[in-house]
């Protein structure tokens, strides 16, 4: 309990009265129009827009402005440091398409939590990786060729 009229690191302790119990102070809400934690749903770029792993890096790339503009080193601290800053930089300045965890920590740094969100982007994201991989040459089977270790002899 202080003495009243003792100067503190904030000057007089005026919340006690003299008697020593805390006095009631009057305080006025602040009315101000408090700023919309996020942007506009309408104005959001569409992840099922992307065709290719190039628009869809786009379309991060403008997610990202649209979701605030956070630098890398934000992006990290933002997804609870799942994915480092210069892995953000490295993904969203390439052109191949991003993991998987490294798509979710991206939407959870943009946007947080929301299940809508990571549904449409991880969507999206299986189209193309599926679209991906069927466009690759298929690989030959190794099996039974010699010095292979799935060589029976």
């Amino acid at each position: 309990m202080s003495v009243p009229g003792v100067l503190e690191p904030t000057g007089p302790n005026r919340a006690f009265s003299r008697d020593g119990r805390p006095q009631r102070a009057h305080i006025e809400p602040v009315r101000s129009e408090p700023e919309p934690e996020t942007p506009e749903a309408d104005d959001r770029p569409n992840p099922a827009d992307a065709r290719t792993p190039e628009e869809f890096l786009l379309t991060m790339r403008r997610y990202l402005a649209w979701a605030g503009g956070w630098s890398y080193l934000e992006l990290e601290y933002k997804c609870g440091g799942v994915v480092a800053a210069d892995k953000f930089q490295r993904a969203l300045e390439g052109t191949e398409l991003p993991g998987y965890v490294f798509l979710m920590a991206f939407v959870t740094a943009c946007v947080g939590t929301d299940e809508g969100e990571r549904l449409r982007w991880a969507t999206s994201w299986h189209r193309l990786r599926r679209a991906a991989r069927a466009a690759e040459p298929a690989r030959p089977h190794l099996h039974g060729l010699p010095g292979n270790r799935t060589d029976p002899r």
